[in-house]
């Protein structure tokens, strides 16, 4: 009988079957860790910053409370993902903010070299350094990589319904008798001091501003800058001088009030 022969080629195409199979799951692979993987971190890192939006607009609720509400003390729990929550001491950040009418500044200069208040802040910084979110000056401000937006206005005000135009300018600053840094679990804890705006220790100015005219300067330096000029033309009406002075006319009234907010631990 004729012996039967197997054909030479069913290893082959074993092999062939083995390579393709094989491409295709390193293809798959190749396609989610270039693709799938950068799309997960983009989103997580933009829930993270939405979180910090968010924790940042409780903590103005709670630096309000402690100014308006007559609170000692304020402590609240948040959790950091995606960067570090620190505090920027008034000495340590290049923003400020004078205030003045037609004969000149509106706060002590013995007390505030050349009238500049300095805020301070409570800062959280992205890991990449191209998102920060501030509480400044009792507001929340974002930067972003190509400008800054407001994402809570502070309690300033221009009330003109009893004939009188009365401009009220509340000064918050963040300050710390430490070096704070933290990130994962954060308890902020806070507490308030009036902040003397005059030799005498009062924390409140009112005055009826020579000629009428209320200026408000700030740094063009400042990483928030942009978001403070939207706020002062858009919502305050006042005119824009130039890029880094603004003015509002027609004031009879100006009613400064000064604290701060002491920041105890992270």
């Amino acid at each position: 009988m004729r012996k039967r022969e197997r054909p030479k080629n069913l290893a082959v195409s074993e092999t062939v079957g083995y390579i393709i199979i094989f491409g295709i799951m390193m293809s798959g692979i190749a396609l989610v860790t270039l693709l799938g993987y950068p799309a997960l971190l983009n989103q997580q890192q933009e829930a993270n910053i939405r979180n910090m939006e968010r924790n940042m607009i409780v903590l103005q609720s709670d630096v309000n409370a402690l100014v308006y509400k007559s609170v000692p003390y304020k402590e609240t729990t948040m959790q950091v993902n995606g960067g570090v929550v620190s505090v920027k001491r008034p000495d340590q950040t290049p923003s400020f903010f004078t205030i003045s009418d037609d004969s000149g500044s509106l706060l002590d200069t013995t007390l505030y070299p050349n009238g500049q208040f300095k805020p301070g802040e409570l800062q959280f910084l992205s890991e990449s350094n191209d998102i920060s979110i501030s509480l400044e000056n009792g507001a929340v401000v974002k930067y972003q990589t190509g400008g800054s937006v407001m994402l809570s206005e502070p309690r300033w005000f221009i009330d003109s319904s009893t004939g009188t135009t009365t401009m009220v300018i509340s000064l918050i600053q963040v300050d710390s008798s430490k070096i704070l840094a933290k990130s994962g679990i954060c308890t902020v804890q806070l507490s308030i001091e009036p902040l003397p705006l005059n030799p005498a220790g009062d924390n409140i100015v009112d005055i009826s501003p020579d000629g009428g005219n209320v200026t408000i300067s700030t740094t063009l330096s400042a990483r928030y800058y942009k978001a403070w000029a939207n706020y002062y033309t858009s919502t305050l009406g006042m005119e824009e001088i130039n890029g880094t002075t603004w003015r509002k006319t027609g004031v009879d009234r100006v009613v400064i009030k000064a604290w701060r907010i002491n920041v105890i631990n992270l």
